[in-house]
């Protein structure tokens, strides 16, 4: 099944699918990305199983499946419970919009989405002007909820040979006892 068979199969059901995060960001860029990952709106895990019995389901923290290679899960909202980079509350459901799941992510060149079945673009944090500019942002304060992201920003900064914004160093900085 090809991903716009899989989204006309979401929509029928009264969702919605969004290619997002770094598949987008490479496609911005003319890099080759391999890694496509899909969330899905307005759809509960169950609703999903159902349309999808042969999909197989992993992850520990929430539900992600893989369908032929590719990853899908729920939108998402989280907070932090503890320390580290595994204590979060994760909230699924179906009243959580594409936007709420872009803004729990670590940087705005990360948090843009596609419409998988119009093409539309969403971008509520200006993640297309950064990677014209060539600059790291975080979404929001929430970036330094996890420590693993600095490790990411660091990798993906020298990647693309971008440069971090001021803000989001003193936010890294942050997580030096994490």
């Amino acid at each position: 099944m090809d991903i716009k068979q899989i989204a006309l199969k979401i929509e029928n059901a009264g969702g919605r699918l969004y290619l997002v995060g770094g598949a987008v960001r490479d496609k911005f860029l003319g890099i080759e990305n391999f890694d496509e990952d899909y969330v899905v709106v307005r759809l509960t895990s169950s609703e999903f199983n159902s349309l999808f019995p042969e999909a197989f389901s992993r992850g520990k923290s929430f539900e992600v499946w893989d369908i032929g290679g590719k990853e899908f899960a729920m939108a998402r909202v989280e907070r932090k419970t503890g320390t580290g980079h595994k204590e979060f509350e994760i909230k699924t459901g179906k009243e959580i919009t594409i936007e709420e799941d872009l803004k729990r992510r670590d940087i705005t060149i990360n948090a843009i989405a596609e419409d998988v079945l119009t093409g539309e673009i969403i971008d509520p944090f200006g993640g297309r002007e950064d990677l014209e500019s060539k600059v790291i942002k975080a979404v929001s304060e929430s970036f330094a909820e996890d420590p693993l992201r600095v490790y990411r920003v660091a990798r993906i900064a020298a990647k693309l040979e971008f440069k971090v914004e001021e803000n989001t160093l003193k936010l890294m900085n942050k997580l030096k006892p994490e």
